[in-house]
């Protein structure tokens, strides 16, 4: 099966008055036709950074090296005026914030008759100002298809949505239109960023099962550190730490039998139940300027070996899997 996205050994710095960060720092995955990759880590471990940097949107961070290679064609370098043509149409960005994502000047309509504008000749909520029918039949008739693809049937309470300001809609509501937006483009790659971040459990259980329908149906890339997320979402994950990708492989595999230290610790503070004690995956927040000598992790990972603080580890592949570990000998799950 065909990678659409390829992304090799990508190192993105920001230049700071304390010093250069390298938020990511030797990132390598990829994402197949299809397949849904879901990417976990703690705050600050540079998943942000990764998928903006896909985007050309990670200023004032700049890539110093690596490459990012979709659909065969190597973006890494494109210019504005040629990442402009990308975004939206080819991959297409859910952000993490719905409450201000949408404009709240115009109703859900007209924002995703501007998305159908831009599709196919360009456009904007500006042009649409005035105007009474922003929709044509053929519009409607999409916008009906993609909320009915989404679980909502044809009806007045989707009437109802599509004449409403975005402050009429619940948190949940307003996520869809946005993911709904998103499909209008028919893009190659669709990016969530922590789609289930601020919701209530009930909004959150409907987010869930509209990830759940996408799944399969097209190519995307979760970014949450949500477990229950990235199971409901994703075939495979990979978790970052220190900016780089420290074990990857099938969902089942990698959630149930972590081999990556950090991983089990990871889960472990996602799964403990009410009353228990809160262990901390790491004493402190990775200082990403002043990277530690071999493998970042080893001063809090309590399996650390000598070797550990001189070496940087190497990525171990078997059966689909990647452990970047000292300990990881390559045996299967």
């Amino acid at each position: 099966m065909n990678a659409v996205l390829k992304v090799t050994d990508l190192h993105v710095y920001f230049d700071t008055s304390a010093g250069t960060v390298r938020a990511n720092n030797g990132v390598s995955l990829q994402v197949r036709e299809g397949e849904s990759l879901g990417i976990m880590g703690e705050s600050g471990c540079g998943k942000t950074v990764l998928f903006l940097s896909l985007l050309h949107l990670q200023q004032p961070g700049r890539i110093v090296r690596g490459s990012v290679v979709l659909d065969g064609r190597d973006i890494t370098h494109l210019r504005e005026s040629e990442m402009e043509r990308l975004r939206g149409r080819v991959i297409a960005l859910v952000p993490q914030n719905q409450a201000t994502a949408l404009n709240p000047a115009y109703i859900i309509r007209q924002q995703l008759t501007e998305a159908l504008k831009i599709r196919h000749s360009g456009g904007s909520l500006h042009s649409l100002a005035g105007r009474q029918n922003t929709g044509s039949q053929s519009a409607e008739s999409e916008f009906r298809r993609v909320f009915e693809d989404l679980g909502f049937e044809a009806g007045p309470v989707l009437d109802r949505l599509l004449r409403s300001y975005p402050h009429q809609l619940s948190g949940g509501m307003r996520q869809r239109v946005l993911i709904a937006m998103a499909l209008l483009m028919k893009p190659r790659l669709l990016i969530a960023d922590e789609p289930t971040t601020a919701l209530d459990r009930a909004i959150k259980a409907q987010s869930l099962n509209t990830l759940q329908r996408l799944r399969g149906s097209l190519t995307m890339l979760v970014i949450s550190h949500d477990v229950e997320a990235i199971s409901a979402a994703c075939d495979r994950v990979a978790i970052m730490y220190g900016g780089r990708v420290v074990e990857s492989g099938a969902c089942p595999e990698v959630l149930s039998q972590p081999h990556h230290p950090y991983t089990r610790l990871l889960l472990a503070a996602q799964r403990r139940r009410r009353g228990e004690p809160l262990q901390a995956v790491a004493a402190e927040t990775l200082n990403l300027i002043d990277f530690p000598c071999g493998c970042p992790f080893h001063p809090a990972c309590p399996e650390a070996m000598p070797v550990c603080a001189i070496e940087t580890p190497p990525e171990r592949c078997t059966d689909g899997a990647m452990v970047a570990c000292h300990r990881f000998t390559g045996e299967a799950r």
